[in-house]
Parts: structure tokens; C-alpha cells; sequence
């Protein structure tokens, strides 16, 4: 335009109202008032660039203290998803420095106390305290949480603020963020989760109406515009905030009116048109000013002004005069350190640039930021994005810091960063670490089969170690993808590699060997392979302990290990577990997988003892490792199920459904519908436990094959279960681990077939007789007196009632004592049965199990008797983690101590109160501490 001046730095005279905002603003407003009230809050502002989304943002922020909320607020720089936990960081760290620094952190957010340690590295577990810190952060009051541009925020801790959201329904808190769709792919699924939690809102700025672009208009100008020059401004911004502001402001600054004859004044707006103007800006300003602005853009906002010069290649005196410019012309607000005026400017900036010479510019700027000694999430950042060039030492950086990320359980920036050292490449002999760890990403982010293809290659092309190392991963990778016949091919691959070192890959390979050949029963597993003397396995290390408990259920399966020996070694594969340093993953595993075999063998106290010590071991390693989580919930859940704890296993089990589910963990799921299937079928739900068992896991074909047995379909059932062919046929691992005779002996009996029926209760008692445990050896004689005469019955059942003695399994104990009181009864024995099926009837009762108690009943009065009433209430009635709820309740801790001490979420603990208050007949925690101590 002629005669229009080029300094454009004048803006608004004063600041600018917030138009056609009022619905908006009503409705983030709310939120404010709701989380004063206990009720999260989620409000995601959504939108295009320039709409007014911080605006909005900004207004809550500012109406929040006068309406009693505290703020935490952040803006996510441009370039920051590759730093796992760095907008946790930069959020929460300065609440942690006012309350005393990380060493002040105090429970469960004591694990994210590296996170805000200066020069400590950031340690498994951080994910959990942050977020146990942002729930003691709302149990002091209503908090809002307010993040501007969330779509360039790393993965790891947007999914800490969004589990956060989910699980403090009931905390005073409110998460607000603004986010542009479609600009960083890794983080749209959280911010899609996060806008659809329960309570979350979106909301969608709208373009300004020709009303509104008038109002802001005569705000700017500080008179009436003219209709024409209104319309005209509209069309041209689209109704976009920041289009039109840019559109106007050199009007502005030249002192022009908003008068019909401006029009011609007005350059085209809108994305393309601003990318013009800022290179015409540029243009005038010449090159020097053009290369700091195009590196500013690159390296983006906070970076020192220093970088951004040594990137653009021109010395201090004339970068110190453009930068002058810069800031002159509204190309960049400040220089020290460098920021742009608003984000669309810097991306306008970028788009100066051609392409290829901007991936060049994205490679050396990593060189100087390492030069300058950049955090190596920083320079990974450019890395990304500059063009493969075949450099090692860009291989070593991202590698390096992929594995560090490994180390936290930030599978997806890791991932990302060796996606792009494979691409760089690295050398042939690098090559087969870099799939190897890039297999561990894709298994933690549920790229199978991608992560499958690698670990064959590494197998094929790697160095003993390295392979060795991939066949282990590659056996859990082929489970998970239920490929047996690969897996069986690998498993004659992994035999010629005679896998008997003492080396760690090796160790953990023998491990897998041997745990499959005893569930498959392997007959061409080399002789070898089981040459341990397993009384002198070392236990120093957790590869070591895992191979101990290996070897142990291979010795069982083969016949060489009795059950008190069996229990000897799983016990001392989870001795002396180091208690001055956080376990490994593989003393987890080891210790979980004893502790699973530990309770299936009756052990069950001390199964419960390891998983108390286990408890939080896998909380702080659930990032890093989500399938220990989820084992960790199933084993405790199925403990409850078999003491009779089935309220305890419920609430459990929605707890482990929603880590399962938040994790992708499918074979998880398919648990908890079996475990739902079990507790429906101790209370008697027939149909409804087939229909959950049937949903539950493919492998063991027995948990199908239950669930068509208690659907009415014996066949199918029988088809399922697989019965050795012949009656003398050697006892399988399988036998001993799953009760399939006893389900066949069920499906013959409903079939008609008695004698078949006898034939499979009879094998599985000399199953159980042999291998145990006694609770199965007292099932198995229970289903063998059903077949017998009355006094038969009473001396295989008086064996079964020595066989539950003392143990925890009080479902089966009332099964069995059922059954000896029913029998006695038809022996005549009327006055010992009526006592034995009172007994059974209280037990029965107070387990919850109706239908039992329903049969124990009948039984009871044929015996000339009369059922007494039993209540289920009193201290006596509350499983072990009601009864530890409540304790803690009593003592005056809050729902978010208390889950925060016990491991557990506020949901989990409000389940269990509630039932405490059902039980002990109290209306609230003011009267527990009474009623704990037996007072009326």
C-alpha cells in the first residue's frame, strides 16, 4: 500500500475484549463451581489457530482465585514430546519447590522425586507419584490445572493427567487444556480419551459472527467502523481472532480509520496469506534478519538468542541489530530468551523455508544445541526431523536416549527415537541392538507383529548374546500372538543353541525353554535342557531366581519333584529378596510366578506375603512393564476368590479391568471375565458364570470348557477338555495344574454316562492323591463319594474334611462339609449331621454363596432340623482389605491417604468403606474406630 509505513509493532490500544465468547466462558466458568463441590472436571478447548482458545483459557485462570480455586497453569513449548515428563515438570515443579523441595515428597509421590531432583535422571515409577501428588494436590482444596497447547505435550504425561482426571471422580479438581487437532499424531489418542472421560466437555470456539469482527473492530479503533470495511475485515479473517488482528494492525499503527476507503489498505488474510506476509516482512528486514527468524523457528520459543545466532551463521554485532528488527516488526516478541509473538507467527516463519533446507537446518541444529550442551531429549527432538545421514554418533545419541526412556516406561517416545535410528542406519554390527530395543518399544506399545519381525531378524543376524536375548522376547511375543507353530519352530532353533551359560541371555533363554517343554510336554527336548541340580541354582540375580522357579515346575511336571519339594524351591526363589534397592523386572517376575504356583499349591499365606512384598515393586515399574501391574491384580484377585473374599475380588477386579483396558492388555481382560465367571459360580450363577467363562481366556481350553459345562453343554465341554486317550496314560502337566477330570466326570454324569463319569472322578483322585494340593484332593474325593453308598461317602468325606483342615480355602471347605453333613444324615447319623450342616450353613452364608446355602438348608431340615438365621455382619465379617480400609479410616485418614498407602485407587477404597459400613451397621467413619473395638 503507498505510503504505509513498515514498522508494524503498534497493537492494540488497550487490551483486547473477549467477543462473542459469553457461552464458552459460561461453561469453563461452571466447571469451577462444580469442582467446589468434590466432582472432576475435564474441559478440552479445541480448535484452529488464532480462534482464541488461550484467551479463554487465560480468563478462567484469571476468575479462579476470587472463586477459592488454585492454579496450576503451563504453556507447552513447540519440540517438547520427546522429553518424557517434561510438561509434569515444568507444571508441577514449582508447587514442589514451595512445599520444600522433591526430598519433602512424602508416600507414593515420593516416587517422582527424581523428576524434580536437579541432575538425577528420571526413575521408573515417576508416573505414579505425579500422579499421587496431583491428588494430594486437590485433597488440599479445588485445583485447577490449565495447559495451553496440550498437542505438543509429551505422551507420558498427558497419560498421567488424564488417568488422573479418570480416577479422582471425586476430587475437587478440573483439568483444562486448549489443543489444535491433527499437528502431533502421538498425542491425539489421549487428548480423543481425555475429552471423552465421564463429566468432560469440549468445547469448540466458533469463528466471529460480522457482529462480533464489528465489536472487536470498534474496540481496536476506539470508534464505529464502517459497514463495508466490517465485512470486508470479516471475510478476510474468517472470523479468526488473530487473522484479524494481524489483518488491522498495521492500519493501526498508521493511524488509518475503519472507514470504507481502508479497505484497499487491507492485505489478504487468512493461513496462506500470513505466510506472505511475514516473508515480505522478512524481505524488507534482508537476510541476516530472514536467517535468525527462520533459526529462531526451528529451534523455537525459550531457546538463548546465542544458539539461534550459531545456527543461523552471523556474529553477535549484526545478529544483536536484527534482532532489533525482529522485535520492531512484531516478528518476535523478545530475543533473550528468543519467543515469538504468537505460534502462528513462528510456523509462518518455518514455512519460509523450503523443505529440504529445513530438515539441514533441523540437523545442525542439533549439532549446536549439543555443542551447547542441550539435554539430549532436546537435540532428539531435531534429530526426528532432520534427513537420515548415516552418522553414528546420531545413532549413539538416539539409541542412548531411547533406552533411557526404556528405563522409565516411556515405550513411545522411545520407539519413535529408534524408528529413526534404523532409518539413519546404523552399521551391520549395530543394527541387531538397535531391533533389539526397538522390539521391547513396540511390545510395550502393542506393535506385535512389528515387534515379532524384528526379533526374528535380530535372531537370524545378531551376535550369540543379542540373539539369545531375542529368542526369549521372541517365545513371549509368539504367545501373545498365539503363533505355536513359530513358536515351536523357534523352540527346536533355541535347543541347537544350547542356551547353558551363565550369562544372562542364556539364563533367561533356559528359563523359557524349560517353562514350555513342562506345559507342552516336549518330548524332543534335549536331555540337557533339565540337567540342573536344582539345589544349587544361585539366586543372585533376578534372571537366576526366575530359572530356579523354571526349572522347578519342569522338575514337577516330570515326575522328579514332589509337592513339599516343589514348595521348597518356589519358596527359595523368593528368599532374601533385596529390600535396600528397587527389584528388577525379572525378581518381579520370578517373584510373581512362584507366588502364582505358591497359592495354587496351598501355600497360599505365603503366596499372599510375596505379593504384599510385590505390592510396590509393580505399581513403580507399571510403565515400564504394565503386564506385571495387571499379573500382580489377577493373582490378588484370584487369592480373594479362593478364600471366599468375592466382594474384595469385585472391587479388585474393576480396578485391574481399568489398568488392563488403559493398557491394551487383552489376555487380561479375558482374566477378569474368567474371574468374574468364578465368583457367579460360587454364588451360584450357573448361567452367568458360563457366559463369563466362555468370554475368558482361549488357553486353558478347561476354563471354555467350564463355561460350556455350566451353559448346558456337556459335549462341547468334553470336546474342550482334550483326555489323555488312554486310562493308564502318563499324568501330564497339564492334569496335575488344571482339574480336568473333574469337569469331564460332571460332563459325563449330565450326558447319562455314570460309569464314564466314575472313571474320570477316579483318575482325578489318583491325580490329586499323587500331586495334590489338598484342597484338590479334597474336591476330587467329594466328587468320588457322590458315585458312593452312604457309608463309603462318610469315610471319603471324613478324608476330604482332613484334607481342607486349616486350609484358606473356605468355599471348598464349605462344599466339603456340606457334603460330609449330607451324607451322615443318610447314614442316620442325624444329630452329627444337623451340627456339621450348621456349620456349613454359616460358612455358606457368610461367604455368600446362596445356592449352597439354599441346599444346606433343605439338608438341615430333612435332618429333623430348622435352619437358624445367620447375619453376615461384625468385624468378623470383613475381608482383609476392608478390614485394613477401615483401620485406617478410624485412625482419620482420607480416602486419598488411605488409597495412596494401601496402592490402591479412591474408587477401590470408597467400594470398601461402603461395605465396611454394611457390615459393621454404621452410617459413617465417625462411628468405625467403636465398632472396630467391639462397642455397641
Amino acid at each position: 500500500m503507498v505510503g504505509r509505513p513498515r514498522v508494524v509493532a503498534a497493537a492494540w490500544a488497550r487490551p483486547v475484549a473477549m467477543v462473542e465468547r459469553t457461552r464458552e466462558l459460561a461453561a469453563l466458568t461452571a466447571c469451577l463451581q462444580e469442582i467446589k463441590t468434590g466432582t472432576a472436571r475435564v474441559v478440552v478447548i479445541e480448535g484452529v489457530a488464532g480462534i482464541g482458545k488461550t484467551a479463554l483459557l487465560q480468563a478462567v485462570r484469571d476468575r479462579a482465585p476470587a472463586q477459592g480455586v488454585r492454579v496450576l497453569a503451563t504453556l507447552v513449548p513447540h519440540l517438547s514430546s520427546a522429553a518424557p515428563y517434561g510438561l509434569l515438570r515444568r507444571l508441577l515443579g514449582p508447587e514442589v519447590a514451595r512445599r520444600g523441595g522433591a526430598t519433602a515428597l512424602t508416600g507414593a509421590a515420593a516416587f517422582a522425586a527424581p523428576l524434580f531432583t536437579p541432575g538425577a535422571p528420571v526413575a521408573a515409577g515417576v508416573d505414579y507419584g505425579c500422579h499421587w501428588l496431583l491428588a494430594a494436590l486437590a485433597d488440599a482444596g479445588p485445583l485447577l490445572i490449565a495447559l495451553d497447547d496440550a498437542h505438543w505435550a509429551d505422551t507420558e504425561s498427558l497419560r498421567v493427567l488424564t488417568d488422573a482426571a479418570e480416577d479422582l471422580g471425586s476430587a475437587p479438581l478440573a483439568v483444562m487444556v486448549t489443543a489444535r487437532p491433527g499437528l502431533n499424531p502421538a498425542a491425539e489418542p489421549l487428548l480423543a480419551r481425555l475429552a471423552t472421560l465421564d463429566g468432560a466437555r469440549v468445547v469448540r470456539p466458533a469463528p466471529l459472527s460480522d457482529t462480533g469482527v464489528a465489536t472487536l473492530l470498534r474496540h481496536a479503533f476506539n470508534c464505529d467502523p464502517d459497514p463495508e470495511f466490517t465485512a470486508a475485515c470479516a471475510q478476510a479473517s474468517g472470523g479468526n481472532v488473530f487473522y484479524l488482528r494481524e489483518l488491522i494492525r498495521p492500519l493501526i499503527a498508521a493511524g488509518l480509520a475503519p472507514a470504507a476507503g481502508a479497505v484497499a489498505e487491507l492485505d489478504a488474510a487468512g493461513p496462506e496469506a500470513l505466510v506472505h506476509t511475514v516473508r515480505r516482512r522478512l524481505g524488507e528486514l534482508g537476510l541476516i534478519a530472514t536467517d535468525l527468524a527462520q533459526a529462531a523457528a526451528v529451534l523455537g520459543d525459550d531457546t538463548p538468542f546465542a544458539d539461534v545466532a550459531a545456527l543461523a551463521g552471523v556474529a553477535a554485532d549484526p545478529a544483536g541489530d536484527a534482532a532489533v528488527s525482529l522485535r520492531v516488526s512484531s516478528i518476535l516478541a523478545r530475543t533473550a530468551p528468543v519467543a515469538f509473538p504468537h505460534p502462528l507467527i513462528r510456523a509462518a516463519v518455518e514455512q519460509t523455508v523450503p523443505p529440504e533446507r529445513l530438515g539441514r537446518l533441523h540437523a545442525k541444529a542439533a549439532g549446536v544445541l549439543r555443542a551447547a550442551g542441550t539435554p539430549a531429549a532436546k537435540i532428539a527432538e531435531h534429530l526426528l526431523l532432520a534427513p537420515p545421514a548415516a552418522q553414528s554418533d546420531v545413532v549413539d545419541l538416539l539409541v542412548g536416549e531411547a533406552r533411557r526412556d526404556l528405563a522409565t516406561g516411556s515405550a513411545e517416545a522411545a520407539g519413535r527415537l529408534l524408528r529413526r535410528a534404523v532409518a539413519e542406519p546404523p552399521t551391520p554390527d549395530a543394527r541387531p541392538g538397535v531391533l533389539l530395543s526397538l522390539a521391547t518399544a513396540e511390545r510395550a506399545t502393542g506393535r506385535l507383529t512389528e515387534a515379532g519381525g524384528h526379533l526374528s531378524e535380530v535372531v537370524e543376524t545378531g551376535a550369540r548374546p543379542v540373539a539369545l536375548a531375542a529368542m526369549a522376547d521372541l517365545f513371549e511375543v509368539l504367545y501373545e500372538l498365539d503363533d505355536a507353530d513359530a513358536a515351536s519352530r523357534l523352540r527346536r532353533r533355541a535347543y541347537a543353541a544350547e542356551p547353558y551359560g551363565k550369562d544372562q541371555a542364556e539364563v533367561r533363554l533356559r528359563s523359557a525353554l524349560l517353562l514350555q517343554a513342562a506345559e507342552t510336554a516336549d518330548d524332543r527336548a534335549p536331555a540337557r535342557l533339565a540337567d540342573i541340580d536344582i539345589d544349587r541354582l544361585p539366586t543372585g540375580t533376578g534372571e537366576e531366581r526366575r530359572l530356579l522357579v523354571c526349572a522347578a515346575i519342569h522338575h514337577r511336571a516330570t515326575g522328579q519333584c514332589p509337592p513339599e519339594e516343589f514348595q521348597a524351591h518356589l519358596r527359595r526363589a523368593v528368599e532374601n529378596l533385596p529390600a535396600d534397592r528397587p527389584l528388577t523386572y525379572w525378581e518381579v517376575l520370578a517373584a510373581l510366578e512362584s507366588a502364582a504356583f505358591l497359592a495354587a499349591a496351598e501355600a497360599m499365606t505365603d503366596a499372599e506375603t510375596v505379593l504384599e512384598r510385590l505390592r510396590p515393586e509393580v505399581v513403580r515399574l507399571r510403565r515400564i512393564a504394565p503386564g506385571l501391574q495387571a499379573e500382580w491384580s489377577n493373582r490378588t484377585v484370584l487369592n480373594n476368590l479362593r478364600r471366599g473374599h468375592f466382594e474384595e475380588a469385585a472391587a479388585g477386579l474393576a480396578e485391574a479391568e481399568r489398568f488392563a483396558a488403559r493398557h491394551g492388555l487383552t489376555m487380561y481382560a479375558a482374566l477378569a471375565s474368567f474371574a468374574r465367571g468364578i465368583i457367579d459360580l460360587e454364588r451360584g450363577d450357573f448361567a452367568g458364570a458360563g457366559a463369563h467363562l466362555l468370554r475368558g481366556p482361549a488357553e486353558p481350553a478347561v476354563v471354555g470348557a467350564l463355561g460350556e459345562l455350566l451353559s448346558g453343554r456337556p459335549a462341547e465341554a468334553l470336546a474342550r477338555l482334550a483326555l489323555p486317550g488312554h486310562p493308564d496314560a502318563p499324568v501330564t502337566e497339564r492334569e496335575i495344574e488344571f482339574e480336568i477330570h473333574l469337569i469331564a466326570s460332571h460332563a459325563y454324569e449330565i450326558l447319562g454316562d455314570r460309569a464314564q463319569a466314575l472313571r474320570a472322578a477316579d483318575r482325578e483322585l489318583a491325580v490329586r492323591r499323587r500331586h495334590g494340593p489338598s484342597y484338590r484332593l479334597a474336591a476330587a474325593l467329594r466328587r468320588r463319594a457322590s458315585f458312593a453308598p452312604a457309608r463309603e461317602a462318610v469315610d471319603l468325606l471324613t478324608e476330604a474334611m482332613a484334607a481342607c483342615d486349616g486350609t484358606p480355602r473356605e468355599p471348598v471347605l464349605a462344599r466339603v462339609r456340606a457334603a460330609y453333613g449330607a451324607a451322615l444324615r443318610r447314614c442316620g447319623r442325624l444329630r452329627e449331621a444337623r451340627t456339621e450342616l450348621a456349620e456349613a450353613l454359616d460358612l455358606a452364608t457368610r461367604l455368600g454363596m446362596p445356592r449352597l446355602a439354599a441346599k444346606v438348608g433343605d439338608e438341615i431340615r430333612a435332618a429333623g432340623g430348622r435352619p437358624r438365621r445367620t447375619r453376615v455382619t461384625g468385624v468378623a465379617a470383613l475381608t482383609g482389605g476392608q478390614a485394613a480400609v477401615a483401620r485406617l479410616a478410624a485412625a482419620g485418614r482420607t480416602n486419598r491417604e488411605i488409597a495412596e498407602s494401601l496402592y490402591i485407587t479412591i474408587k477401590t477404597v470408597e467400594t470398601h468403606l461402603a461395605a465396611v459400613y454394611r457390615k459393621l451397621a454404621v452410617p459413617g467413619r465417625e462411628q468405625l474406630r467403636a465398632a472396630l473395638a467391639g462397642d455397641p
